[in-house]
């Protein structure tokens, strides 16, 4: 890992598919070398005096985090025997991402299989580390209390705990405004 820093020379996306439909990927050009950043955007524009951490990765020089030390936008030089033509980029729009993320998490949510199989996993560690990590049989018994462990931990996480207590503590508040008005 080297910490590296410059200014922002160029900014590119580029579109690819995933399973999970199409992504952007994004990148930068900063003392001619390309800094890959995933499908996390930078938030950089030409001209921007950056620093981050350069890893070099099977993509070439990868970063996960960018810091803007100054937003100075650098200004295209135009001459005489130059004619610079600028169009307006139609804005994109990506889905996913962490816009979309709501709490409580609904039923139907696609974040809610993965709060499903954390709890799972963090059941099945609770259940193995209380029998001190020894050898067991695999029965119906050991397997129902283990999905009942990963159902509570998944009710906290994906917030319906929360919702419930919300959703108690409005009906009680309705009852005392009820009363109040007789």
């Amino acid at each position: 890992m080297t910490m590296m820093s410059g200014v922002v020379e160029a900014v590119s996306t580029k579109d690819v598919t995933t399973k999970f439909g199409v992504k952007p990927t994004y990148s930068f050009k900063v003392n001619g070398a390309w800094i890959k950043c995933g499908f996390k955007n930078p938030s950089v524009d030409v001209g921007y005096t950056v620093d981050f951490d350069g890893v070099t990765g099977t993509y070439g020089i990868e970063t996960k985090a960018v810091n803007i030390l100054s937003r100075a936008i650098a200004t295209p030089v135009v001459t005489a025997s130059t004619a610079v033509t600028t169009t307006a980029a139609a804005p994109k729009s990506y889905g996913g991402g962490y816009k979309d993320k709501v709490f409580p998490i609904p039923a139907l949510h696609g974040d809610r299989a993965i709060v499903r199989q954390n709890a799972l996993a963090r059941a099945t560690d609770l259940y193995i580390a209380a029998r001190g990590g020894k050898p067991f049989e695999l029965e119906t018994t050991t397997l129902d209390l283990v999905i009942k462990l990963a159902r509570k931990f998944e009710a906290y996480t994906a917030g319906d705990l929360d919702m419930a207590e919300a959703m108690e503590e409005n009906e009680i508040n309705e009852e005392v405004i009820s009363l109040e008005g007789e």
